[in-house]
């Protein structure tokens, strides 16, 4: 075999081998790295406010769908406001979907961004003074992740991590006031019991095991189911990809596939549109995948909004229309 023949040969197997390499190294340049969560949150009014700070870097257009934290009974939240440590990294300013507890944004450039939530239900009661929740942060396992939630009053904690043997939560009290702190991104399980007393109780030992006394032994039937239920909500919801991070087209909305098959769902809808969750059905693409495009192009002019009875549709304006002959001649 000719010198060069068998060259070229070695240089196509070391490529082939260096490959897995080459594509986890790009995978990694659009990420969520570091992660800050703070919740203060008050069991009695059933109301607080999450601050949330990501660092996240991006190389180019990079659009990112974070679902924050999972309480067990639904995501019940308002988006205040979020700030960015670079302005100028912005193509998308946040949105938040408080039905899937998503916020959505749109950076061309590395940054860290703070999101501020008003919060409602993420504790419920299960006794007069005793209150339980489940905090999901298994969507930030692949980010350096601290987080402390603030209770006003002293309380009783039983605090739990269900997705791994260790890791369960700090538990300490200062000026009256419980503080929960979680060091790594898990599945937690909380129990609240208001203390009786106005001195501050004191743990015993460390972590998260909070108080043992034998008032712990009346809640230990109802302790066991919720922990059952709890990993099962986990086994589901470990199936969901809670931190979606995708670079969307450098130049134009019309390189991306998704969007062609959006502009083609409405272009051969016609005149009658579509609403957004028959466009899901059509292309079977993720609901949050169709959320993201259509908003791009809803600002860059492409589809517009029309109010038919009770549903928003989608139509396809001028600009859509010119979009979708040019696919259609292909």
């Amino acid at each position: 075999m000719p010198m060069k023949r068998c060259r070229e040969l070695r240089e196509f197997a070391l490529i082939f081998m260096l490959l897995p390499a080459l594509v986890y190294s790009i995978s990694l340049s659009n990420t969520v790295d570091q992660v800050a969560y703070y919740i203060a949150y008050d069991p009695l009014s059933r109301t607080g406010y999450e601050t949330i700070t990501l660092q996240v870097s991006a190389n180019g257009i990079t659009d990112f769908s974070i679902q924050l934290i999972n309480p067990l009974y639904g995501c019940n939240a308002t988006l205040i406001n979020a700030t960015f440590a670079n302005p100028d990294a912005v193509v998308v300013p946040p949105s938040f979907n408080s039905s899937t507890c998503e916020v959505d944004f749109v950076v061309n450039s590395s940054t860290t961004v703070t999101v501020y939530l008003l919060v409602t239900d993420l504790f419920q009661e299960l006794a007069p003074g005793s209150y339980e929740g489940v905090l999901d942060f298994t969507m930030f396992r692949n980010a350096s992740f601290t987080s402390i939630v603030t209770i006003p009053g002293v309380y009783q904690v039983i605090a739990r991590r269900f997705d791994s043997p260790s890791g369960d939560p700090a538990v300490s009290y200062t000026s009256n006031t419980t503080v929960i702190s979680f060091s790594s991104p898990g599945l937690y399980h909380v129990i609240l019991m208001a203390s009786g007393g106005e001195e501050v109780p004191q743990p015993t030992g460390s972590g998260g095991g909070g108080f043992v006394s034998a008032s712990i032994v009346i809640w230990l039937i109802p302790v066991t189911v919720i922990a059952v239920l709890a990993v099962a909500i986990l086994l589901l919801w470990r199936r969901r990809e809670r931190v979606v991070v995708e670079t969307l087209p450098p130049r134009s909305l019309e390189e991306d596939e998704i969007v062609k098959e959006i502009i083609l769902a409405l272009g051969d809808a016609g005149e009658k549109g579509l609403r957004q969750s028959d466009i899901v059905a059509a292309t079977k693409r993720p609901k949050s995948s169709i959320s993201r495009r259509v908003k791009r192009l809803l600002e860059e002019g492409y589809i517009e909004v029309e109010r038919v009875g009770k549903y928003n549709v989608l139509k396809l304006t001028e600009k859509g229309l010119k979009f979708y002959r040019g696919l259609k001649k292909r």
